[in-house]
């Protein structure tokens, strides 16, 4: 594709929009380089990922990509056994974390693709524990690191505080008051010194290491601390070294994980790429384009993306019966705009983005776009407007092809206007015959006159209100635009002698034809307007016919209703006389002169006619019956419908071995086999909230992990209290923060939060795998 169309349609300018919804700069310079493709294969496979991505993002929310930094070159330099220091590590140890982060996310994806991409992610949890366990910042090694560092740096403590206890001695000796600058300890190239008044430098013995700049203070090493400084000195270059040894473990187990790091880096990146795609389409409800190289385009309420404000979208078919469309109306009316969102949607889609339009837009995949908008070159070529226009219609001639899209702006414009519309009908022409896909503006009446009589060709209009004198930015195809001059003029207040005069100069071919394209407006006006009678019909049909079905659902339920209570009724008459019955033969059978077999017959008789008189109920028998479709296994979330009783379920225990199950129907549970179910894809009514939450820019991903070290106490636990916050909005289950050992002061703050907390489920320390007791996992409610 070339740069220059690149550059008048602004691609670059979507790239830039893009870049801002990437975590990484990697992916970011990645952004900057994309160029538009012309292979349909490759651009429909993007699209498909996209979309893959896209479904995976609304189910389970955003991906928490994080620290992802460009390792190439540390992994040379530890290759070449080169030492890491401390802030090349963390950069490594960010990747490790969002390693294992991600490899977590991955694990209920189901789309093979993205699935993939994931499940290729290599985590190394030793590294990346020894890694945290030994640095704590980008200057500072942990004291557990090794414990020949922890044991050097004991001393180094014990001999320091030897040092400071000396020299304490003649901060408060009165002896000294006179001839001390100031009553501290200062270090001058590691030496710890005393600041000495220039003239008093006598009354101190010791090696002087430095002078203040006004020449006033001398830093004196008094005589007494010299070897206790150099045994100082001596710890501290153990203790050098002891760290170099550190760094150079580390980094031999960086090496030793090379290739995975490599390729961990380049999977997180594409992950990013796609992420950052779907999360910018979504936000501006962009569509998934379909792609064809039938030489078909039909765009359905294209918008312009770089359009601020409210966008008025349009319509835009061509390919079916033409391949020339010529687009004429009011300058300042859209002509240029439709141009440009017709080439600027057509670079979207060939680079696998998804498109300012509705759904369903066809899109054609071209090899080249060419174009003449705007006369960029004319000053720098000291060409005038048409020279300028000219020079680039001879290199799209002589460059173009049958797969390519041409767009022209007020083709022949800028030289006679006879003259011009003739050149301007002759190009359209020459690209006609080369059976080229053009889009094309103009204000030459000519050209509509063109478009009328030529086979292939079609007029297009931008809508134009005479009322308010405005343009609506409507693209309307099939009709000529109008050039409304007369009556603007009229409207402006024109002396109708002159308007009189203008109309009589006018050819009759010219009257005709706007009488005609008066004519064309006003049946269009008119159709719109029954269009619009017969959709206000079908909405009052369509609401009378559910109101009748919903009237004949509630007479159905009421006579149910009056049945199922007039039964009740007959049968607590019939009860009421079968035990009145009943209770008079029993005490007529306790009578002495009653005939006992007599009334245990009449007994016998009652109690059957009872029961051939009752009422009972007609309830629906539910069957299970065998599936057409039984699945070969099923998973405890799985969706199925109950063959029988054609009612869907949720999968709440997996099969045992003879394929028994256990489902729930709403907060009905049973047992059922595989064999009575057909496994369905979840109508997940959840998903589909939370696409439209996410698109509405509400939704949130927080990470289940909080890493708070390096914080001051005060602020790790304000970024804690928010952190928990986020985390139960959000639907967490668990979290899991990660404080450092230290001294236990921040993990027993946290300890005593938690404990009042009631939203907490529980907590506890980490197992050995988790960190330890450097870390804390929280359980929600």
């Amino acid at each position: 594709m070339q740069e220059k169309t690149l550059e008048v349609l602004e691609f670059g300018k979507i790239l830039e929009k893009l870049k801002t919804y990437a975590r990484s700069e990697l992916v970011k310079k990645e952004i900057s380089k994309i160029k538009p493709k012309n292979n349909i294969k490759e651009i429909k496979d993007e699209l498909d990922k996209t979309k893959a991505m896209e479904e995976v993002i609304v189910e389970n929310g955003n991906i928490d990509i994080f620290g992802l930094f460009d390792l190439k070159e540390i992994i040379e330099y530890v290759r070449k056994k080169g030492i890491l220091e401390p802030f090349e590590l963390l950069k490594v140890l960010d990747l490790l974390r969002v390693s294992n982060y991600l490899k977590e996310y991955g694990e209920n994806i189901e789309n093979p693709y993205i699935k993939d991409l994931f499940d290729r992610i290599s985590v190394n949890d030793f590294i990346k524990d020894e890694i945290e366990r030994s640095i704590i910042s980008e200057d500072e090694i942990a004291d557990n690191a090794s414990a020949n560092l922890r044991s050097i740096r004991k001393k180094i403590g014990k001999k320091e505080a030897e040092i400071k206890n000396k020299l304490s001695f003649y901060i408060s000796s009165p002896k000294f008051d006179e001839s001390l600058q100031d009553k501290v300890v200062s270090i001058r190239d590691g030496r710890y010194v005393l600041p000495v008044k220039t003239n008093k430098k006598s009354v101190l013995n010791g090696i002087i290491h430095d002078r203040s700049q006004s020449g006033n203070t001398l830093f004196i090493e008094p005589n007494a601390i010299v070897e206790l400084n150099n045994d100082l000195s001596n710890l501290q270059i153990e203790e050098s070294d002891e760290i170099r040894r550190i760094l150079d473990r580390l980094s031999r187990f960086v090496e030793g994980f090379d290739q995975e790091i490599l390729e961990n880096q380049k999977l997180i990146q594409r992950i990013d790429f796609l992420q950052a795609k779907v999360k910018y389409f979504l936000a501006h409800e962009y569509t998934m384009p379909k792609l064809t190289d039938k030489k078909i385009i039909n765009l359905k309420s294209a918008r312009h993306p770089l359009l601020k404000g409210n966008v008025v979208p349009i319509d835009v078919k061509i390919g079916d019966g033409y391949k020339t469309l010529i687009i004429t109306g009011p300058n300042t009316g859209g002509k240029t705009v439709s141009l440009k969102t017709v080439g600027l949607v057509s670079l979207m889609a060939q680079a696998g983005f998804y498109i300012p339009c509705d759904e369903d837009s066809v899109v054609n995949v071209f090899d080249d776009i060419f174009l003449d908008i705007g006369d960029t070159q004319s000053i720098e070529m000291s060409l005038s407007t048409f020279s300028a226009s000219l020079t680039n219609i001879v290199k799209i001639t002589e460059n173009v092809s049958e797969n390519s899209l041409v767009l022209l702006d007020e083709v022949g414009s800028g030289t006679d206007p006879t003259e011009g519309a003739a050149l301007a009908i002759s190009i359209l022409e020459f690209l006609k015959n080369k059976n080229v896909m053009t889009f094309a503006t103009t204000h030459y009446s000519e050209l509509k006159y063109y478009a009328l009589e030529k086979e292939g060709v079609m007029n297009a209009s931008v809508e134009f209100d005479v009322e308010s004198l405005s343009p609506t930015y409507k693209l309307i195809i099939g009709t000529p635009g109008k050039s409304n001059a007369f009556e603007i003029s009229k409207r402006l207040g024109l002396d109708k002698k002159i308007l009189a005069n203008a109309k009589s100069i006018l050819s009759d071919d010219n009257k005709n034809f706007n009488t005609i394209l008066e004519q064309l407006d006003q049946n269009k006006k008119e159709m719109e307007i029954k269009n619009q009678e017969i959709e206000d019909y079908k909405k009052k049909i369509k609401k009378a016919r559910n109101d009748l079905l919903a009237l004949s659902e509630n007479i159905k339920k009421q006579e149910k209703e009056i049945i199922e209570k007039a039964e009740d009724k007959a049968n607590k008459i019939l009860e009421e006389a079968n035990k009145a019955s009943q209770d008079m033969l029993k005490i007529a059978k306790k009578s002495k002169n009653g005939n006992t077999s007599d009334i245990d017959r009449s007994l016998n008789d009652i109690r059957n006619k009872y029961k051939d008189s009752k009422i009972d109920r007609q309830e629906e028998v539910f069957k299970e019956k065998i599936s057409k479709n039984a699945p070969q296994n099923l998973k405890v979330g799985d969706v199925v419908l109950i063959e029988g009783l054609n009612e869907k379920a949720q999968v709440i225990e997996n099969p045992d071995e003879k394929g028994n199950i256990k489902v729930q129907m709403g907060i009905l549970k049973m047992d059922s086999n595989i064999k009575n179910v057909t496994k369905i894809k979840s109508n997940n009514k959840t998903k589909e909230n939370t696409n439209r939450i996410y698109k509405a820019k509400k939704a949130m991903h927080i990470s289940p992990t909080l890493d708070l070290r390096g914080q001051r106490y005060d602020e790790a636990l304000r970024n804690f209290d928010k952190y928990l916050d986020d985390a139960m909005l959000s639907g967490l289950d668990q979290a899991k923060i990660i404080h450092g050992k230290g001294t236990g002061a921040l993990r027993n703050g946290i300890n005593d939060y938690l404990k009042n907390n009631k939203m907490i489920d529980s907590y506890r320390p980490g197992n050995e795998k988790e960190g330890g007791y450097g870390v804390t996992i929280v359980k929600f409610k």
